[in-house]
């Protein structure tokens, strides 16, 4: 049994992860919070059972309905450091993508401000999960993966399918850095995981992001 359960929002998913407490990863696009809310409780879990959320990286289709969520959810917020200043400010978005027309260079969805600022690695058992969230820069300077001792990782936007919905992993051509991403993905391969979740398509086994890297 799997204990990261996917809730797709369409062109995104956000993760729950399983254990004593359950853990939220990233909150999709902006004003998805009802649908979020909707996953968490088909899955049985109240927005007071959350024990954290986890932004994988500052771009928009990633944290766009935390602020929304956090009237409600009222879990701590953990962003890796590098990550930070962009979720707060409200500007985080793909690397080498303009700013929607109207929004000259004010906020792109409403910023809030992390609780907890992600160094190398946050052990996640003190929050009810077999697991922690490591450093895995590529995609954004500060994205992060969550590593589970049951095998499953969830990477994000470290790979996406070459064909954004569907389609064969790849490093995405806006990312911060192709030589960062794929020393990320030889540090997940390396952890030996069973299987690997993207936050776009996905999930791939082990053995064909190897084939990224070789």
């Amino acid at each position: 049994m799997s204990n990261v359960i996917p809730v797709s929002l369409g062109m995104v998913k956000v993760f729950i992860l399983q254990g004593d407490r359950p853990v939220l990863v990233d909150t999709g696009t902006p004003g998805n919070a009802g649908r979020v809310l909707a996953g968490l409780d088909r899955q049985g879990v109240k927005p007071e059972d959350i024990s954290l959320i986890v932004i994988t990286h500052s771009h928009a289709d990633h944290y766009g309905s935390l602020a929304e969520l956090k009237q409600t959810i009222k879990a701590p917020v953990a962003v890796h450091r590098l990550d930070a200043e962009s979720m707060r400010t409200g500007t985080g978005q793909p690397t080498g993508r303009r700013r929607p027309s109207r929004g000259g260079s004010g906020p792109v969805v409403p910023g809030v401000e992390p609780d907890i600022l992600i160094d190398d690695e946050l052990e996640l058992q003190q929050y009810g999960v077999s697991g922690k969230v490591i450093w895995t820069p590529g995609h954004s300077r500060g994205s992060v993966s969550i590593m589970m001792e049951s095998g499953e990782a969830v990477v994000g936007d470290l790979v996406l399918p070459r064909f954004m919905a569907f389609g064969p992993p790849a490093i995405a051509f806006w990312s911060a850095s192709r030589e960062d991403s794929l020393a990320s993905i030889r540090k997940v391969l390396d952890l030996k995981p069973s299987t690997i979740l993207t936050s776009h398509g996905g999930p791939y086994r082990p053995e064909v992001l190897a084939r990224l890297v070789r």
